[in-house]
């Protein structure tokens, strides 16, 4: 028995536990294309589980440290420790809320750089003579290839063991997924399989206006790897440069208008600010490349 198994029997039907459920109901999607395999209804129980173990822990220990590093009242100790308890507790709740969002969010990322490939191998199919119950059969094959294995399956174990009609199925798909670009493929082939015409054509199509729009990402990245690499060059390399020229030729000077020692000022620059902004420009690029290679 799981803990979000106890969590749901411990607070189905009470009030946080129904309001929050109302409150995340948009969370349902990012759950589903996130990997976690457990029911919203499920995943608010066990949130509420783990916010309530948070403040219960974090509420004794606050107070204890209070008492002993602050000459405080006990009232006072109290009323500190229960707001560091409540912050502490809502802060474990919004990275539970996030993480979904996050895994979600990602792993579509990383299906929309894969989607021309998809869709060529879906055109190359349709050619053949394929209808889109065969395709989706013939992807949930080549899941772990394309990136598609749990999107694939689960269409397929709608349509052949459900028993659900495809073109309902690919639209209730469509309005569960975060993201526009597979939504609207999504979409766009419930309306093919209701008409039964055209799926080929517009395959090919799809093909070419992804491709296109990944030609207008990669450009757009490499604008932004340009005006990055101009800012690392200014701020890592030219800066500390001239900030060191400019100190030494004050300290030529004698002058002492300075509030602060300038060797501690160029320890500052070199040892701690210049490796700081080449890090985040770094992540910043690494974030850039990923979005464009998957």
């Amino acid at each position: 028995m799981g803990i979000s198994h106890v969590a749901y029997r411990m607070f189905k039907g009470k009030g946080i536990y129904n309001f929050l459920l109302k409150t995340l109901g948009w969370l349902d999607s990012y759950l589903v294309y996130s990997g976690f395999n457990i029911p919203l209804r499920r995943y608010v129980a066990t949130l509420i589980l783990i916010t309530l173990i948070t403040f219960s822990a974090s509420l004794p220990l606050t107070y204890v440290l209070h008492a002993l590093f602050f000459e405080t009242s006990v009232v006072f100790n109290l009323v500190a420790s229960i707001i560091l308890s409540l912050i502490v507790s809502a802060i474990i709740l919004g990275l539970f809320v996030y993480i979904p969002v996050f895994k979600a969010k990602s792993r579509l990322e990383l299906l929309e750089t894969r989607l021309p490939y998809i869709v060529s191998y879906m055109a190359i199919l349709s050619y053949a003579g394929r209808n889109v119950e065969t395709i989706i059969a013939k992807l949930t094959e080549k899941g772990k290839l394309f990136g598609i294995e749990e999107p694939a399956t689960r269409m397929l174990r709608k349509i052949f063991i459900l028993g659900q009609d495809t073109a309902k199925m690919l639209m209730d798909e469509a309005r569960k997924t975060p993201s526009i670009v597979y939504s609207s493929l999504l979409e766009s082939l419930a309306g093919i399989v209701e008409t039964g015409k055209g799926l080929s054509e517009f395959l090919e199509s799809e093909f070419m206006n992804l491709l296109r729009s990944r030609e207008a990402k990669i450009k757009e990245a490499m604008n932004s790897m340009a005006v990055l690499m101009e800012i690392f060059i200014s701020l890592v390399i030219v800066l500390p440069l001239v900030l060191t020229i400019m100190l030494s030729i004050m300290a030529s000077l004698g002058t002492v208008a300075l509030p602060i020692d300038p060797l501690l000022l160029l320890f500052l620059m070199y040892f701690i600010v210049a490796p700081s902004i080449a890090t985040m420009i770094v992540l910043m690029i690494d974030s850039l490349i990923s979005k464009i290679s998957g």
